[in-house]
């Protein structure tokens, strides 16, 4: 595989198509979504909810921020695992009443096998929440985020 050298800002785009009143077709790179609400909301079903695909990226960077962190401190990620549960105050897309946060609360389930050093395990799962740009953004916004991990049969809370 060839190193391609990354720049440290860029820009991407994502475009969305309207395909009924809460289905949406979603185009990023090559890559086509559908992002949709439960049939109980009035959608069809078709894909995950807005908010479900926030969070869907939240694991998605755990997992790969994760083993870059791995690979920088010489460990290995063998096998992971990630759970997460948020609350929602949904009062605003409800509109009910405008809310500034909207997430309260998220927490992040990790069961990993990893091999290295025990302290190059360590900067592994207290550096994460550094470099994770989806977990910072929404630390940013308020959300309180907690990761639980179990690595090797050893947990650790950040």
């Amino acid at each position: 595989m060839a190193n391609v050298k990354e720049k440290a800002i860029w820009k991407f785009r994502l475009s969305g198509k309207a395909e009924t009143h809460t289905r949406t077709k979603v185009t990023s790179r090559d890559v086509e979504m559908t992002i949709d609400e439960p049939v109980e909301r009035g959608g069809t079903n078709e894909g995950p909810m807005p908010v479900e695909m926030v969070f869907a990226g939240l694991v998605g960077c755990t997992h790969v921020i994760s083993n870059k962190l791995a690979r920088a401190n010489n460990v290995e990620i063998t096998d992971m695992d990630i759970d997460v549960v948020t609350t929602m105050d949904s009062r605003g897309t409800r509109l009910i009443e405008p809310i500034d946060i909207p997430f309260p609360d998220t927490v992040l389930t990790i069961n990993a096998a990893m091999t290295g050093t025990q302290e190059d395990i360590k900067k592994v799962i207290y550096s994460l929440n550094e470099h994770c740009a989806v977990s910072k953004m929404l630390r940013q916004s308020g959300t309180k985020v907690t990761e639980n991990w179990t690595v090797n049969g050893e947990q650790y809370q950040v």
